[in-house]
């Protein structure tokens, strides 16, 4: 009997020792699968980081490009001569002068321009003590009969619209000017008019990269050519292989900013 009791109390023993280290397996078991799902989270955020990287790349590929024609453009500019018949700038008026007050003469400030003085020679001011006439105010009867602003009223004439190419921006010219044009001539001569300066046939296409614009017809030197071949009263050669317009050239180019706008 006594082996017997024995042999029962080591059995108990070993099942629940079998029973904790089930759970110690069952624990571990729990603790690879959450480590699974951390390396499944982290393999995720890696491909998307990667994805993200790529973007970057192409992002960057992009913006040196920019840089590229940017460069390319600034370097047209600066080798190329001045274009032929070019109009001198204007010289800006002269600001008038105003004769100078004799000792002891009371002065006033000059305005600014296109604001004039009052009279002085008009009625003096009331002073604080004097009566209000009676008719200050007026007939008002005429407010009520000015017409009042509708909601149909949204879209003001154009009040900034440009009077010559130097007042013409990138903005207004890619995006309002050029696409109400109707032949790649039009778009030629605005191009033109706007860049100014002579320039080689084969830099046209750069122009309208830079300007982020894609003319009716590919820009190729050909095309130029072809252009300049067909319409001599208006583009014509310059030194060294140059294009520029000519005077009735800048004035259809004016007309077309003008009516185009």
């Amino acid at each position: 009997m006594r082996d017997s009791d024995t042999l029962k109390s080591q059995l108990a023993t070993e099942e629940a020792s079998l029973a904790e280290t089930t759970k110690q397996i069952e624990a571990a078991h729990r603790r690879i699968e959450a480590l699974h799902a951390r390396i499944a989270e982290t393999q995720n955020q890696i491909a998307a980081t990667e994805r993200q990287i790529e973007e970057l790349a192409d992002h960057a590929a992009t913006i040196e490009k920019r840089i590229e024609l940017l460069r390319e453009y600034m370097t047209m500019v600066a080798e190329a001569p001045e274009a032929p018949n070019a109009a001198p700038a204007a010289p800006a008026p002269a600001a008038p002068t105003r004769p100078t007050p004799p000792p002891g003469a009371i002065t006033y400030p000059t305005p600014p321009p296109g604001v004039e003085i009052a009279n002085t020679d008009a009625e003096p001011l009331p002073s604080l003590g004097d009566p209000e006439p009676e008719d200050e105010i007026g007939d008002l009867a005429f407010v009520e009969s000015m017409p009042q602003a509708s909601a149909d009223d949204t879209n003001p004439p154009r009040t900034d619209k440009p009077d010559s190419f130097e007042d013409l921006d990138e903005e207004t010219l890619t995006h309002e000017l050029l696409p109400r044009t109707q032949t790649f001539e039009e778009e030629l001569l605005l191009v033109m008019a706007f860049h100014r300066k002579a320039i080689l046939p084969k830099d046209i296409s750069r122009v309208f990269r830079r300007l982020d614009y894609a003319p009716k017809q590919k820009a190729t030197e050909a095309a130029i050519k072809a252009q300049v071949e067909a319409t001599p009263h208006f583009i014509e050669y310059a030194k060294e292989g140059r294009i520029a317009l000519t005077a009735e050239g800048r004035e259809e180019a004016q007309r077309l900013l003008q009516q185009l706008l």
